[in-house]
């Protein structure tokens, strides 16, 4: 085996593990976090955020309940109270930041017409938030 195809071995090895262990769409989601809530203190809030992600598991979200409710308010753009199945899959969509959240969006069960409260509740189920 020349170097070359030893390198190439040794960079597919790591992107698998990369994979394995979602460490980029951890880096991603720590992103995220700091973008959203913008800690004075960067290395601490980042060193709390893994260890609750170590608690409550990877997937907590970063939203408060009155974004999640103000995301459907944008989806209900007549200001009708309901949204349709696609409208409250989309927003859900919008809101999931890694693969498994996107995951569990897609396999939710909607009624045909969701009102703030479903919307609220799925968002809670299938994003996981906090």
């Amino acid at each position: 085996m020349g170097s070359g195809e030893a390198v190439n071995e040794e960079l597919q090895k790591a992107d698998e593990y990369l994979k394995k262990h979602r460490i980029l769409e951890l880096f991603n989601d720590l992103c995220g976090s700091v973008c959203f809530h913008k800690p004075q203190d960067v290395r601490a809030f980042l060193v709390q955020e893994l260890q609750l992600r170590e608690r409550e598991g990877a997937e907590a979200g970063n939203f408060e309940d009155k974004e999640i409710r103000a995301v459907f308010n944008l989806a209900d753009l007549m200001q009708m109270g309901v949204i349709s199945e696609e409208q409250a899959r989309a927003a859900l969509l919008s809101m999931a930041n890694s693969q498994k959240q996107k995951e569990n969006v897609q396999a939710l069960e909607l009624p045909p017409e969701v009102d703030e409260t479903t919307f609220f509740q799925k968002a809670k189920d299938a994003l996981q938030f906090r």
